[in-house]
């Protein structure tokens, strides 16, 4: 088996998932508006400033417009207890996930790539049932040649038991906007000022989900066995809250959010910024003769083993 293990690139991938879903937030149900919204920064008139609408109502807006618009582009970083990973580009959310980030990894996952020869960048290449992850010459290398590495979602979902399931999902439907609908579910919205956000002035909305609260966010679209196994590992993670923040332009489209977990090992924490909504994104899967499937990988060392 190659130096680094298949536990650092199974980890590598739960990471680069997560940063996703960081990027496009959980499922949480909602049908998105028909008419598509102006691009930020557009000559469109914006709609009713946010001050004339409850949250509530101001976010139902923000969820219709923002998901109407179908891409981003996307500047997204997870904090984990282990360290943070930072990641760019543009994704598209009209079919489930799709599009391409380049990033940065810190703590474990790039002291790991450093051991393997590597600097620490990485792409990561999102499509509709599986992402592909490319960490440069120096795991090429530990891999024959080939500088990708799929995984496949209904892989992640086994690998990663009833979180998994949950990830796949979100992965597969999930937009920018799930946080959203979720705070609305909630009724526990409110709002918490207003500042810049990349050069547009922004108001900002706040909120807590509790437990019950992520249960529904979480577990759309599992069965109930799925639901109940994902709903343990909360449990047994610590994770009973998650705090959302959202800024919201004038003309009612997400700029950014921040969402932050609680667990016994330490605080989760994602932040995405998003800029040239109706930007064209194109994903395509990497070449057969350059990639690697996770899961062959797993089949070999366990047969070696």
């Amino acid at each position: 088996m190659f130096r680094t293990g298949r536990t650092f690139l199974a980890a590598t991938a739960v990471v680069l998932a997560l940063t996703a879903t960081g990027c496009n937030s959980k499922s949480s149900g909602g049908d998105a508006a028909p008419a598509a919204p102006s691009a930020a920064g557009s000559s469109v008139a914006p709609s009713s400033p946010a001050a004339e609408v409850a949250p509530a109502a101001l976010l139902k807006l923000v969820g219709e417009k923002t998901s109407a618009a179908k891409s981003a582009k996307v500047e997204a970083v997870t904090e984990l207890p282990t360290g943070k990973t930072s990641m760019k580009g543009a994704i598209s959310w009209d079919h489930g996930l799709q599009g391409e980030l380049t990033g940065n990894a810190g703590g474990a996952m790039a002291d790991t790539l450093a051991k393997a020869g590597g600097d620490g960048t990485f792409t990561a290449r999102y499509l509709t049932d599986a992402m592909y992850i490319n960490m440069g010459e120096a795991m090429a290398g530990q891999l024959g040649g080939a500088h990708w590495i799929k995984y496949g979602y209904a892989d992640l979902a086994k690998l990663m038991g009833p979180a998994g399931d949950s990830l796949k999902q979100q992965l597969q439907s999930a937009d920018p906007v799930s946080s959203v609908r979720a705070l609305i579910a909630s009724g526990k919205v409110a709002k918490a000022g207003s500042e810049s956000v990349n050069g547009t002035q922004a108001t900002k909305y706040a909120g807590d989900l509790s437990a019950a609260d992520l249960a529904q966010a979480t577990t759309q679209g599992l069965t109930k066995e799925q639901a109940d196994g994902l709903q343990q590992q909360f449990t047994a993670a610590g994770i009973t809250t998650e705090h959302i923040e959202l800024w919201v332009t004038g003309d009612n489209l997400l700029v950014k959010k921040v969402e932050q977990l609680q667990t016994k090992a330490g605080a989760i924490t994602s932040t995405a910024t998003y800029t040239d909504y109706g930007t064209s994104v194109a994903a395509t899967a990497p070449s057969e003769g350059d990639t690697v499937d996770f899961a062959k990988l797993l089949q070999g060392a366990q047969s070696a083993s």
